[in-house]
């Protein structure tokens, strides 16, 4: 039994012997294997060299015959080459200059954009936006209601144009007693409206009708014809525009009259103050020195009393009532 216990350790020992060889010779293996692999990696270099060399070679003859050939040409071209990739480096060389002030300049519009300033940028542009639309609108319908002011000015225009000749046609007709005028008439002359910021303008003038002829009164009238029309034209007015304001003034109007007109007018005088008497608010103020011209209007029983102003013993000025019937 010792005998085997000795064999059993020198077998033990005999195989880790030839364990260790083992793994030597495997160690060994793996050597020449990644020498091998060294090896064969050399000669493929080696191949590569030698065709790379073979390639130069080849090359260079190439080039030495293109030199021989060409050779001129091909330092023009090579030149203009040359220059072509230095125009395109240097426009490249400024695009890119070009580039970073653009980036730079984003950069700073994108800093102002979040300032305080700029943050609410967008939605005061809606804002503005909206009461720009809004403006222009408005001034669009501002100038239609502009335009349609002035049309609306001027067939009211028209409208009381023709009452106000159709009254003084009929006054006309009462007072006068020539026969040289039928009747008189205001014209005008209208100017055409070229835009809504110019007004349409009325040039006046008073025009006397002769058997269906219109001439100026301006000089072809006498004095006492300018008068009374002057007179007629303020009563067609005060007819027309003063139905609530019923107050007229008549300074000395029968200047320059002739004795018929002067009883024709204290006549039609006499006659409008009627027509007015039942309105309630209708005063007639006339002052004059023709003591007749007061008679005539008394007879007409269009008043009853009127106003004398004198001076007395004192200088001063007297206001006396004075009745029709004195």
């Amino acid at each position: 039994l010792e005998q085997c216990k000795d064999e059993y350790e020198n077998l033990k020992m005999q195989k880790k012997k030839l364990e260790g060889q083992l793994q030597q010779l495997k160690r060994d293996l793996d050597s020449s294997q990644v020498q091998k692999r060294d090896l064969k990696g050399c000669l493929q270099i080696r191949e590569f060299e030698q065709e790379m060399q073979s390639i130069k070679d080849e090359i260079t003859g190439n080039e030495r015959q293109l030199a021989d050939k060409e050779l001129s040409g091909a330092r023009s071209t090579a030149s203009k080459v040359q220059s072509d990739i230095e125009e395109k480096s240097r426009a490249k060389a400024g695009q890119e200059g070009r580039n970073r002030g653009f980036n730079e300049q984003v950069s700073r519009l994108k800093r102002e954009l979040n300032s305080d300033m700029f943050k609410d940028a967008q939605t005061t542009y809606h804002h503005q936006s909206i009461k720009c639309h809004v403006g222009q609108q408005t001034g669009k319908d501002l100038e239609m209601f502009i335009i349609s002011y002035e049309r609306a000015i001027m067939r009211f225009h028209s409208d009381k144009m023709q009452e106000i000749n159709r009254t003084l046609r009929e006054l006309w007709v009462e007072v006068y007693r020539g026969g040289d005028i039928d009747y008189i008439e205001i014209r005008t002359d209208d100017d055409e409206v070229e835009s809504v910021s110019r007004r349409k303008t009325c040039n006046y003038r008073v025009s006397m009708n002769k058997g269906g002829v219109f001439i100026d009164m301006r000089q072809h009238s006498s004095a006492g014809q300018r008068v009374l029309a002057a007179l007629l034209i303020r009563l067609a007015l005060a007819e027309t525009f003063c139905n609530n304001c019923g107050v007229i003034t008549l300074d000395e109007p029968t200047t320059n009259l002739d004795r018929d007109n002067i009883e024709s007018l204290a006549h039609a005088l006499g006659k409008f103050i009627k027509s007015r008497e039942n309105t309630g608010h209708f005063q007639l103020i006339i002052i004059t020195h023709d003591e007749d011209f007061v008679e005539l209007l008394g007879r007409s029983a269009a008043i009853d009393h009127y106003y004398k102003v004198s001076k007395g013993t004192d200088y001063c000025s007297m206001i006396t009532k004075k009745l029709m019937v004195d």
